[in-house]
Parts: structure tokens; sequence; C-alpha cells
């Protein structure tokens, strides 16, 4: 395998070129691929709304919570069942 760390591997493959006279790998600001925040409209979060996001987050949570109980439960049962067959 090869060592090294790939700004020395980009180093040696740039100096392997015909033109090394390119520019180097810098990050420039594009004018044609200028990327546009999205822009939101402003909600007023009242507490009815929190209240509301924090109750749905919590019973996506309980349910996420009820079914790796259920499928650790399967898996340990399983796992005892064959324990105790070949025991």
């Amino acid at each position: 395998m090869f060592g090294g760390s790939p700004s020395s591997v980009f180093k040696n493959n740039r100096d392997l070129l015909k033109n090394n006279k390119r520019e180097k790998f810098v990050y420039k600001k594009s004018i044609q691929n200028k990327v546009e925040k999205e822009k939101f409209d402003h909600l007023i979060l009242n507490t009815e709304y929190c209240q509301q996001i924090r109750k749905q987050l919590k019973r996506d949570n309980r349910i996420k919570r009820i079914k790796q109980v259920v499928l650790l439960t399967i898996v340990m049962s399983v796992l005892i069942g064959i324990l105790y067959y070949y025991s």
C-alpha cells in the first residue's frame, strides 16, 4: 500500500503533468455556479406550534423505541432457544 498524506499525493501528481503552470487546487468563488441560500417564509414560532412539534417527536421516538425493544426481545429469545436446544 502507498503511504503518505493526500496533499503529498496531489502534489506529486501535479508535478507529473506537462503543464505545471496551471492554477493550484484552491477554492474560488465562482460567479456562474453561485448557489443562493433557500429563502424561508418567516414562520412565527409560537408555543402551540413548538408543542405540536415536541409531541410529534416524542410519539415518533416512542414508536421507534418500542420497535427496538420488540426486535431485541425476539433476537434474544431465538438465541436462548438455540443455546437451550444444543445444550
